[in-house]
């Protein structure tokens, strides 16, 4: 004879043994859907682009003995614009509050270039003393570091890559944390000088 106990606990094992099943089939088919799902070329490029980026950018943490500027933190935005066919790099670095609110510093012109520079070639581009612009950086060295380190293992031809490195704009922006100043400019990646 069942006890009452026995068929509740039948049913609840039934119960629970259906929605197991039930979810696992579910999971799979997302998977098979996810796994079906069309991704563009342009899209993987974009994402493994940010990726190198971002952790090209830790090159801007603050050193142990200031040689350049010092920044807290660094944004980085990648917008891509199908209407203009252009990739758009948007970097926000702000100055370290602690080292400016003691330091009276003004943002400059060379601040913008050496950020882009560090960070996609890392190199400064300018020299230490004078604080002029080096030759040795000159567009065509931007352009092949930009190729090897941005196109390497990635299906594009030579034309492919000299089409995205002409689309590809840059615009940074340094924040002064305490002045509340900041100053943007712009250009194309690999311009000898953002404006």
């Amino acid at each position: 004879m069942v006890t009452c106990k026995s068929f509740f606990f039948n049913i609840i094992l039934s119960l629970f043994l259906i929605f197991i099943f039930t979810n696992f089939s579910y999971g799979g088919q997302t998977f098979k859907k996810l796994e079906n799902k069309k991704v563009s070329y342009l899209d993987f490029f974009l994402l493994k682009f940010e990726n190198t980026i971002n952790k090209r950018a830790q090159i801007l943490r603050r050193q142990m003995f200031a040689t350049r500027v010092q920044y807290s933190n660094i944004g980085i935005q990648i917008d891509f614009d199908d209407k203009k066919e252009q990739i758009f790099i948007n970097i926000y670095a702000i100055m370290d509050k602690y080292r400016y609110s003691k330091k009276r510093y003004e943002q400059k012109l060379s601040d913008c270039n050496q950020v882009r520079n560090l960070i996609f070639y890392k190199k400064l581009g300018y020299k230490f003393f004078t604080q002029k612009r080096d030759p040795s950086l000159s567009e065509g060295v931007m352009e092949d570091i930009f190729k090897e380190v941005f196109f390497k293992n990635i299906n594009f031809n030579e034309e492919e890559i000299n089409f995205l490195l002409d689309k590809t704009f840059v615009n940074v922006t340094i924040l002064h944390p305490v002045m509340k100043k900041e100053l943007s400019c712009y250009g194309k990646v690999n311009e000898y000088e953002l404006k």
